[in-house]
């Protein structure tokens, strides 16, 4: 059963020399009996395409914030391990980024807090792009961006994006079929 509460964020993790290594939604798939942990991210998402019955699917991020925390915790971890590998042991300086400007005192504490729960040593917040934060630091004070051992994104797309994203894999799959845009265009017409 996906539960969906919440429209789930692009997480992005860039890793020092390495650039972006992941790229999933904010997923977490647990059983409904016991909070066991099945899938974070992709599997997540492939889970909730089943729709088991003791299988719960969740975003525990709203509007890009922490809304379930203990979720989030969980998430956060196995992301940082499928970053890493089974070797993510030390303890990284992390920046955050995609931080709405609206962000409250207390929502940026739980944002910290995660963070070092997770094992950051470090933590910078910001709230722009990962392409403007590394241009504004390559203007402002290069070394302090090679410092970061991993940056991570929370990037709240619209759902026009979502519905983008959509059109675009159905566009490709009716390419594939030998199915013209045109023929797919007035499919939707037809629908309405």
């Amino acid at each position: 059963m996906t539960d969906t509460k919440y429209e789930p964020a692009d997480i992005e993790i860039y890793v020092k020399d390495k650039g972006l290594v992941l790229k999933e939604k904010s997923l977490i798939a647990f059983t409904r009996s016991d909070g066991k942990i099945l899938g974070i991210g992709d599997e997540a998402e492939a889970l909730a395409a089943q729709n088991l019955q003791n299988v719960v699917v969740q975003s525990p991020l709203r509007q890009g914030m922490i809304a379930e925390y203990t979720m989030a915790n969980r998430m956060f971890q196995g992301m940082l391990q499928k970053a890493y590998g089974k070797k993510y042991f030390f303890k990284p300086r992390i920046a955050v980024g995609g931080i709405p400007e609206t962000i409250t005192e207390v929502e940026k504490k739980a944002v910290e807090d995660l963070m070092f729960q997770i094992g950051a040593r470090t933590l910078t917040l910001f709230e722009c792009s990962y392409e403007k934060f590394k241009r504004e630091l390559a203007l402002t004070a290069p070394e302090k961006f090679d410092s970061f051992h991993v940056i991570i994104v929370i990037a709240k797309n619209e759902p026009e994006q979502y519905v983008a994203e959509g059109l675009a894999n159905v566009l490709q799959y009716a390419q594939k079929q030998g199915i013209s845009a045109d023929r797919v265009g007035e499919m939707l017409r037809e629908i309405q």
